[in-house]
């Protein structure tokens, strides 16, 4: 089928491509009319501009006046003309802003529908990821309202969504309320009822009414709506609220579910999900005509090096109302307050640049663990010396053993016990305080090789499949499964028979482990001279255990030097790993809730594992790490 100019103009991606192929069309009456709307009727309601009309701006180089004639009386023929202009600004590669574009796009093109014999909208959902301070928030109200108040749809239902209650009310629909009290005409003739926050159109009998999807009580209920649906930060919704209201609007002939966000930190989330498949259907990669899609992001593999070297160019892929809603001096404010540290720096990648995160309050940049990989196997590591730690998971938990080779024994014993003779001296017990920290963190910035292993219930692996692909990492041999669970841990037998095998194709000289999980097996290893007894060091699971074998991780991370094997379970730990630091400035790894599908196991036996090697002194001489050598 021939695409006619117009339509042709306003194509972007490959889906539109697709569309205009399978004879969607770009209606440009249609199209003015919303921005017309918005702009003849609602007006800003707080800072400078409080009170003036919301009139999207379009391309930088226009004008811009109000649009406050008529559409009947002027109003049409003055939108159609700025769209025209629009589109040379668009096509000449001019700046455009966000608002203008999206809204334009999302209700200009149509589709004829065989059931209603007539053109409706192409589009009945929209996903749009912009950054944080782009006018998100009244773009979102001005949506709201033109759905109850201007789409013509006689007994419309619009549902505002969010997270929970506060949000919904507080944030969305308070601006809404607050855009129509800034609005004489839409004042007129809206019934308020701030008791529920919600509105009524009145000539329309259309009604606004909030949502949240926090309270499980009322889930079933949300499953009869009929109407649109505005969600608001998509990237902390619950993915079971988004399921029961996916089919909102089902019978009606142009309903619209329309998702504005910016990036979150949790990957594993509805929002995050969201994201992926609206990339896969602007790249064609997925066929869903209805869905419109926007993404505004800097790369998603950014690295900090790249974005110090210029972040204003990085910034304006992100932010879409740069250089007049975005200042770029507070944006290069920002990002200097940010960067110093690795939660602040991720932060601004997230809610500036719209980078997804791993985690809340992250640990461990993605950057500094990719470049500690380093090529080697487990076999390269046979009989070498190391120190060892245990984790024990709980029931359906994960468990797991790292292993942590020095690449320099002989430079790394001979340091650690000149130290601890020097700690001795002073006074010091060496197996309770094996160093001077300071001294130690500095001797250790040596490399060291590390390796991990780990062991998951059977019956867990499909229990927390739509978490992470366990099933996977079974298939390719990073995760040994045990066939059954006993009441408090995973199956001790299964996992007392492994480490045996491990340790003893290892030279463990030194072993933490928890003890409140995995004493019955110390107890299966010392007895079957597995370990001996002065090997082993129960690390209990405190800040104040944690807190210099923790620091040291960080060190050895970001001076490259922690060298590990690219175990896929370990760097999807390590990239939502979260630590937590008391008053005093010690961190310690801390465990995701009881449940959650991320886990952590592997990280904090890694730690456990660094503060055992840095005991090795303690029952291994420098002649027993190389042997005697003669002169």
């Amino acid at each position: 089928m021939a695409i006619d100019k117009l339509t042709r103009s306003w194509i972007r991606n490959e889906s539109d491509e697709r569309a205009a192929a399978a004879g969607c069309r770009f209606d440009l009456d249609r199209a003015c009319w919303v921005p017309w709307w918005i702009g003849r009727y609602c007006r800003l309601y707080e800072g400078e501009w409080s009170g003036e009309p919301m009139v999207l701006r379009g391309a930088y180089s226009q004008p811009m006046e109000a649009i406050l004639d008529e559409w009947d009386d002027g109003g049409r023929e003055l939108s159609i003309e700025r769209a025209h202009e629009y589109m040379n600004c668009f096509a000449a590669g001019e700046p455009v802003d966000w608002q203008y574009e999206c809204i334009m796009r999302l209700f200009g093109w149509v589709k004829y529908s065989e059931r209603w014999k007539r053109e409706v909208r192409r589009f009945r959902e929209a996903f749009i990821l912009v950054a944080k301070k782009n006018k998100k928030t009244p773009t979102v109200s001005a949506l709201a309202l033109y759905l109850t108040c201007g789409d013509g749809e006689p007994g419309q239902k619009v549902f505002l969504a969010a997270k929970d209650g506060a949000q919904v009310r507080q944030n969305m629909s308070k601006h809404v309320l607050a855009m129509i009290e800034q609005s004489p005409e839409l004042d007129e003739v809206c019934k308020v009822n701030r008791n529920e926050m919600s509105i009524a159109h009145l000539p329309s009998r259309s009604f606004m009414i909030p949502l949240s999807s926090s309270n499980s009580r009322t889930q079933e209920s949300k499953e009869g709506l009929n109407g649109s649906v505005i969600v608001d930060e998509t990237h902390v919704v619950d993915r079971e609220f988004m399921k029961r209201i996916t089919r909102t609007g089902i019978s009606r002939s142009e309903p619209l579910r329309i998702e504005v966000t910016t990036a979150g930190n949790n990957p594993d989330g509805y929002g995050h999900e969201r994201y992926e498949y609206a990339k896969e259907v602007l790249e064609g990669r997925a066929e869903n005509h209805a869905l419109f899609a926007a993404i505004y992001e800097a790369p998603q593999t950014i690295s900090d090096a790249d974005l110090d070297a210029d972040p204003v160019k990085w910034g304006k892929l992100a932010n879409p109302a740069w250089g007049h809603t975005i200042d770029v001096d507070e944006y290069l404010a920002d990002y200097e307050t940010s960067k110093p540290t690795i939660a602040g720096l991720a932060d601004f990648k997230m809610y500036r640049l719209n980078v997804w995160q791993r985690s809340s309050n992250p640990w461990i940049r993605p950057d500094d663990w990719e470049k500690c990989q380093r090529e080697f196997s487990a076999e390269d590591l046979l009989g070498k010396v190391c120190g060892g730690g245990l984790d024990l998971g709980k029931t359906d938990d994960m468990s797991s053993l790292s292993l942590v080779f020095p690449e320099n024994p002989d430079a790394w014993i001979q340091a650690a016990g000149e130290l601890k003779e020097t700690a001795a001296r002073e006074g010091a017990e060496a197996k309770e305080q094996p160093v001077d920290q300071i001294k130690m963190m500095v001797l250790l910035e040596q490399p060291v090789k590390v390796l991990t292993f780990y062991w998951l219930p059977e019956e867990s692996v499909d229990k927390y499949k739509g978490d992470a692909p366990y099933g996977q990492w079974v298939q390719d041999g990073w995760l040994r499964t045990t066939s059954t669970m006993s009441a408090t841990t995973v199956d001790p037998t299964a996992i007392t028979a492994d480490l045996r095998q491990l340790l003893r194709q290892f030279d463990v000289k030194m072993f933490a482990y928890d003890p409140w999980y995995a004493a019955p097996i110390i107890e299966s290893l010392k007895k079957n001279d597995v370990i001996p007894e002065d090997y082993c060091w129960p690390f209990q699971q405190t800040v104040g255990k944690y807190a210099w074998p923790a620091a040291l991780f960080e060190r050895l991370i970001l001076a490259g030097n922690l060298h590990h094997d690219g175990n896929p379970i370990t760097r999807w730990e390590a990239g939502h790993v979260r630590a937590k630091e008391d008053t005093n400035g010690n961190m310690r790894p801390v465990k995701p809730p009881r449940g959650d599908g991320k886990k952590i196991d592997g990280i904090v036996s890694l730690v456990m594992a660094l503060d055992a090697a840095t005991r090795l002194a303690m029952n291994v001489s420098v002649y027993e790490s190389r042997g005697v050598r003669s002169v």
